[in-house]
């Protein structure tokens, strides 16, 4: 592949991107913090037993969801960036669509029952109560959409703060006063309720809707949807079906105590996504293989991959006290599993960004491809661990396929994509991996918090040495905070 000179990142630029992210950031973050805090509420309080049926429900209700959003999101977010003029139509089509695949989703969840039988009937009760959440969310993320395609983060960022508040405040509320989980689980519907009235006051009169799409509209979103919708269908399938698994080959203990474990990897999740949105209108204006997006694409590629190394390597050397002290002794035997999965978190910022830069290049019929395979990896896997292993087992399983997974994506976003990180790039992110593990085998008497700072120290040093940030990007960062160069 041919590639040109990679422009360097202007200050201006550099500054939209920042702002973005802090945007973003608090979008994700603030109604995640409020999340976590009543979800680990909930685990405390209901115990890993039932804790692993809140698992199983929720795994199910992610799914039957995916029938519902289809990946849209960054379909409209990329749509609405490069036609910003067509919002309106788009917004009102996108309702469109969601009104029937909302229809669908909420009839899979009452078929559910005659479908899967389970032994505990609350099961049911509450993927119905949290797919009525979904459907809410499914109309406000059309909303949602068109602030982060113009680039006016600040009022998705109030709007995702609303729902984190009441979503926490109602479901937590509610636990305490019943301890019922199925009562927990209203709180994600009235949180999204809240979110999509306060958007439907905040958005320009063209966008509240009341008039009919046209078809015209509906029939080009649809058609564009189709990849968009079998890889975000493929992905969420792979991200849940171990936890159905584990409640199939194992018990609700074991499902809760790796329900528990995976808390981390959401949380992390949702950092790699704001940084994939800061970038991704940009990166949707201009993906081109070897113009402009080389540098938003293939650099910011290398970029999120060096730093997600030494974060899950953190969560490797700290799964033992931070498990601790979030969820309690009680969850103890989530610790085997977490350092498993705390591996998987480079992999996965590869696997989630790079599915990002493909959709901005419209190439995402190969992130269905790869995810169909990792499906197949994965259950495979699974079947065969999760019998002896129990959640350990299950980790071990999504370590492998993920990183089966990443060999495949490094391989399309370089081919198809002019977007893989280059070999200077790799070479610092698997030096730093090394530094992590070798931390792992120093004597630690503070249970890995001094383990975690000599690595912290290493990697400085690693990256520093290894000029990880090119002089240019350092000055347009500088220069982007408004400082100096």
């Amino acid at each position: 592949m041919t590639v040109t000179a990679t422009p360097p990142p202007s200050a201006a630029g550099v500054r939209q991107v920042l702002a973005n992210g802090v945007a973003l950031l608090l979008a994700y973050v603030v109604p995640r913090v409020f999340m976590v805090a009543s979800v680990v509420l909930a685990a405390r309080l209901l115990g890993p037993r039932d804790f692993g049926v809140y698992g199983t429900a929720a795994a199910w209700a992610v799914m039957l969801s995916a029938a519902s959003t289809l990946g849209m999101h960054p379909l409209l977010v990329r749509e609405i960036a490069r036609q910003p003029e067509r919002a309106g139509a788009l917004v009102a089509a996108a309702h469109a669509v969601k009104t029937g695949t909302n229809a669908v989703m909420l009839l899979a969840a009452l078929a559910l029952a005659w479908v899967v039988p389970t032994a505990d009937a609350r099961v049911h009760a509450a993927v119905l109560v949290l797919a009525v959440g979904y459907a809410l969310g499914a109309y406000a993320e059309n909303l949602g959409a068109y602030y982060q395609a113009v680039e006016r983060m600040d009022r998705w960022t109030r709007a995702s703060a609303l729902f984190g508040v009441v979503s926490a405040a109602v479901g937590a509320g509610l636990l305490i006063a019943t301890g019922s989980l199925v009562a927990f689980c209203w709180g994600q519907a009235a949180g999204w309720a809240a979110a999509l009235a306060w958007l439907r006051l905040d958005v320009p009169p063209g966008l509240r809707g009341g008039g009919s799409p046209r078809r015209a509209d509906v029939a080009g979103l649809l058609r564009a949807l189709v990849p968009f919708g079998l890889a975000f269908v493929a992905i969420t399938i792979y991200s849940k079906v171990d936890v159905l698994l584990l409640a199939a080959l194992k018990d609700d203990v074991t499902v809760g105590v790796y329900t528990a474990s995976y808390k981390f990897v959401d949380v992390f999740q949702a950092l790699v996504i704001v940084a994939a949105g800061a970038v991704y209108p940009r990166l949707a204006r201009t993906a081109a293989p070897g113009g402009p997006a080389r540098w938003r694409g293939g650099r910011s590629v290398e970029l999120i991959l060096l730093a997600a190394v030494p974060a899950g390597l953190t969560l490797h050397l700290l799964a033992a006290p931070l498990t601790r002290a979030v969820f309690s002794e009680a969850y103890a035997a989530s610790v085997p599993p977490l350092r498993l999965l705390a591996l998987v978190l480079p992999i996965l910022a590869l696997t989630v960004y790079g599915g990002y830069v493909l959709g901005a290049a419209r190439r995402m019929l190969p992130v269905a491809g790869l995810y169909a395979a990792g499906i197949a990896l994965n259950v495979t896997l699974n079947l065969l661990l999760v019998p002896g292993m129990g959640a350990r087992g299950a980790a071990a399983a999504r370590l492998a396929s993920e990183a089966a997974l990443a060999v495949g994506m490094l391989v399309v976003l370089d081919r198809v994509a002019g977007a893989g990180p280059g070999n200077r790039a790799l070479a610092l992110a698997g030096g730093a991996a090394l530094v992590g593990l070798a931390a792992a085998s120093v004597p630690d008497p503070t249970g890995g918090w001094m383990r975690a700072a000599v690595a912290a120290a290493a990697w400085t040093a690693l990256y520093a040495a290894g000029r990880a940030l090119a002089p240019e990007e350092v000055l347009a960062l500088r220069r982007g905070l408004g400082r100096k160069g």
